[in-house]
C-alpha cells in the first residue's frame, strides 16, 4: 500500500511539472501572438492616422482653392475647423513612433512642412479675400514644392510603417501556427492525466454523494421551515391590521361622541392610543408589503426608470408641494429589467426618507443622476455581490439632516432608526429599498454627513450587453 502511493504521488508531480512546463511554454507563445497582433494593430493605426493627416490636408487645400475661385466663404469650413486639428493628429502620430527615431526625424519634417503649407493657405485666403492677386503665381509654385516635399515625406513614413507591418506579420503568423500545436498537446496531456485522476477519486466521490443527499434533505427541510416562516409573518401582519382598526374606530368615537364628557387627561390619552394604533398598523401594512417582496416571483421586464420616476412624482407632489421641496432629474435615466411595481416602491421610500429627515427651515432639495459603472470600482465590501458586471448606478441625493458614514451599513436593517424621537419613523422604508435592489440582482449603498445630507446609490445589473 505504501508502495502504491508513493508511486501515485511520483506520477502526480511528474504530472503537475510537465503540465507546468507545457503551461508556461503556451503561455509564453500566447503573450508572443497577442504582443505581434498588437504591433500589427499599432501599425495599422499609425497608418490611419497618417491617411487622416493626408484626407485633412487635402481637404485644407481643397479650401483654400474654391475660395480663390469663388470668394464663398462657406468653403473654407476645412480651413476653420481642422486646421488646428491636424497638428494633433500629428503629435498623435508622433507619440506612436517614439520608439523609432528614423520616423520620428520624419515626423517632425512632416509638421515643419503641414506648417509651412498652412501658413501659405492663411495667406493665400487673405489676399484672395483682399482681392490682391500680387505674385499669386510665384506662391502657387511655393505650394507646389511644398507639396512635393510632403509627398516625399509622406511615402518615406508610409513605405517605413508597411515594412515594419509586413515583418510583423510574419511573426505573427509563425506565433499563431505553433500555438495551437502546443494547445493541442497539452490538451491530450491533460485528457491523460483527467481520466487516470477520475479513475481513482471514483470511490471518494461515491461517498461524497451520498453525504450530498443528506445536505439535500436537510437544505429543504430548511427550506420548507422558511416558508412557514414567511407564510406565519405574511399571515400576522394581515391579522393584525383589523383589530388595531376596531381599536382605531372606538378610540375614534369616543372623541367624537363623547367629547363634552371626557377630561382633558383623557382625551390626550385617547388621541395618544389612536396615534399608536395607527403608527401600528402602518407598521403591520409595510411587514406586510416586506413580505410579500421577500416571497416575489414576478418576472422582470423592461421597465423605464423616468416613466417610474415620473408617477412617483405624481405620487408625493402635494407632499413635496407642503413642505416647499424640489425633486431634479440630472440627466436621463436607463431602461433596465426590472419590477415597474416594486421599482415605484423603491423611488418613494427613498423620497420619503428624504422629506422625512429634512433639516428644519431648509427646502429639502432632491436630485438623482445617473451613470453607467462596474462592479469592481464599487466599494469591496460589496464585491462579492457586483465583481466585474456592468452596472447602472442611480444616485439619489438629498440637502437633509444627513447621518454617519459609521452607520452606513445598519440603517438598512428593519426597525434600525436613526432618527431624533421627535422624528416619525417606522424603521422598515430603507430595508425595503434593500429586498427590491436584491430582487433585481443588484444592492443599495449609502453614504451621508451629519447636517449636509446623503446620498443613495442605487446599483442595477445591465442585462444584454
Amino acid at each position: 500500500m505504501k508502495f502504491r502511493f508513493q508511486y501515485i504521488y511520483t506520477a502526480f508531480i511528474l504530472s503537475f511539472v510537465i503540465l507546468t512546463v507545457l503551461a508556461v511554454m503556451f503561455y509564453q507563445r500566447l503573450m508572443n501572438a497577442q504582443r505581434y497582433s498588437n504591433e500589427v494593430e499599432h501599425t495599422y493605426e499609425k497608418l490611419y492616422i497618417l491617411e487622416r493627416v493626408d484626407g485633412t490636408l487635402k481637404d485644407i487645400i481643397g479650401s483654400e482653392r474654391g475660395f480663390i475661385l469663388t470668394r464663398d466663404s462657406s468653403m473654407l469650413e476645412p480651413l476653420i475647423t481642422r486646421g488646428s486639428h491636424i497638428h494633433t493628429l500629428i503629435d498623435s502620430l508622433r507619440s506612436l513612433t517614439l520608439d523609432n527615431n528614423k520616423q520620428q526625424i520624419n515626423i517632425n519634417n512632416l509638421k515643419r512642412i503641414v506648417s509651412e503649407r498652412l501658413s501659405q493657405i492663411r495667406t493665400n485666403v487673405n489676399k484672395a479675400a483682399l482681392k490682391q492677386r500680387s505674385n499669386l503665381d510665384l506662391r502657387m509654385l511655393q505650394s507646389k514644392v511644398l507639396m512635393n516635399d510632403y509627398n516625399d515625406v509622406l511615402r518615406k513614413i508610409e513605405s517605413e510603417e508597411r515594412s515594419l507591418l509586413l515583418f510583423r506579420n510574419i511573426q505573427k503568423d509563425s506565433s499563431q501556427q505553433l500555438t495551437p500545436k502546443l494547445l493541442y498537446a497539452i490538451f491530450v496531456f491533460a485528457t491523460i492525466i483527467f481520466i487516470l485522476s477520475f479513475l481513482f477519486i471514483n470511490k471518494e466521490m461515491r461517498k461524497r454523494l451520498t453525504f450530498q443527499q443528506a445536505l439535500q434533505k436537510q437544505v429543504g427541510e430548511l427550506n420548507r421551515a422558511n416558508a412557514e416562516l414567511e407564510q406565519l409573518t405574511h399571515t400576522h401582519s394581515h391579522h393584525l391590521q383589523e383589530p388595531l382598526r376596531k381599536i382605531q374606530t372606538f378610540t375614534t368615537r369616543l372623541l367624537t361622541k363623547h367629547s363634552s364628557t371626557l377630561t382633558d387627561e383623557m382625551r390626550v390619552m385617547l388621541d395618544k392610543i389612536n396615534t399608536t394604533a395607527e403608527h401600528m398598523h402602518g407598521l403591520t401594512a409595510d411587514m406586510a408589503m416586506y413580505s410579500n417582496l421577500i416571497t416575489n416571483k414576478e418576472a422582470l421586464q423592461d421597465a423605464d426608470l423616468n416613466y417610474v420616476l415620473f408617477k412617483v412624482a405624481e405620487h408625493v407632489d402635494a407632499r413635496l408641494t407642503m413642505q416647499h421641496a424640489s425633486l431634479s432629474v440630472i440627466n436621463s435615466l436607463p431602461i433596465i429589467k426590472g419590477i415597474p411595481a416594486q421599482l415605484v416602491i423603491l423611488f418613494e421610500q427613498l423620497i420619503d426618507n428624504s422629506l422625512k429627515f429634512a433639516r428644519r427651515d431648509v427646502p429639502p432639495l432632491i436630485t438623482v443622476r445617473f451613470e453607467e459603472t462596474v462592479g469592481k470600482s464599487i466599494s469591496d465590501k460589496l464585491f462579492s455581490v457586483f465583481g466585474g458586471t456592468l452596472y447602472y448606478k442611480i444616485s439619489v441625493t438629498d440637502n437633509g439632516m444627513g447621518f454617519s458614514n459609521e452607520f452606513a451599513e445598519r440603517i438598512f436593517g428593519i426597525f434600525e432608526k436613526l432618527e431624533s424621537p421627535q422624528r416619525e419613523s417606522k424603521g422598515i422604508g430603507l430595508a425595503m429599498v434593500q429586498r427590491i435592489m436584491i430582487n433585481h440582482g443588484g444592492n443599495v449603498s449609502a453614504s451621508g454627513s451629519v447636517g449636509n445630507g446623503a446620498v443613495f446609490y442605487l446599483y442595477f445589473p445591465v442585462h444584454n450587453r
